[in-house]
């Protein structure tokens, strides 16, 4: 009886990867001896990485979603070997739902923070509601000749921020009933979509987020 109490959660873990398609990704993170649950790049080294160009400005980023949700956050280290992540690119909380492909056709790199020819490295998370983590990584090289892929679209996957939807549902219900909300208002129905997930979401913003070494 308990071996059909366990496979399905296993199925369940096995289906939550997910692949990094642009950048190109370190490198195989479903490869022997490499683990996406290992922060911070799958254990994946740099000992035979290949770098994308990437526009000064930030660039496209394009995801193979294999779990029906998640909560994701991307995050960039400046320079060559193992560099820390110092730097969110994604500082809201974003959830996608539905199996496919996401793109993202411009994820702004804060002015400043690199020049032509730095090297760095993007870290993608991807996490659920209770915290647990998985990691893949890119290395880019920031150059002015970069171009974005012709071929990144989103396909099978919505992506939204929490707490925007509940915001703006709150916004058309009060303008429905010709009541202007107020900002308590507005900052409850945000607050909502992160209570109604719990203590996990907060664990998981710790852990997709703040995660920086």
């Amino acid at each position: 009886m308990k071996s059909f109490i366990i496979l399905p959660a296993l199925a369940s873990l096995a289906t939550a990867h997910y692949d990094l398609v642009f950048p190109e990704w370190r490198g195989d993170s479903f490869a022997d001896g490499a683990s996406q649950w290992i922060y911070p790049c799958a254990n994946v080294t740099q000992e035979k990485s290949n770098r994308t160009l990437w526009p000064l400005d930030g660039g496209a980023v394009n995801i193979h979603m294999h779990h029906h949700w998640t909560y994701y956050a991307i995050n960039i280290g400046i320079g060559t070997l193992e560099p820390a992540f110092t730097a969110t690119l994604t500082p809201e909380l974003h959830n996608t739902t539905g199996n496919g492909t996401l793109c993202i056709p411009k994820l702004s790199v804060p002015a400043g923070l690199a020049k032509e020819g730095d090297n760095a490295t993007l870290q993608v998370v991807t996490f659920d509601s209770f915290g647990s983590a998985l990691y893949n990584c890119a290395d880019i090289t920031f150059s002015s000749k970069a171009v974005d892929p012709t071929d990144c679209k989103t396909d099978g996957v919505k992506d939204v921020i929490v707490g925007a939807e509940a915001a703006k549902t709150s916004t058309d219900t009060a303008n429905t009933t010709d009541a202007a909300p107020t900002p308590s208002q507005s900052t409850g129905g945000a607050a909502a979509s992160f209570g109604g997930a719990g203590a996990g979401v907060v664990a998981a913003v710790a852990v997709g987020l703040a995660l920086m070494i």
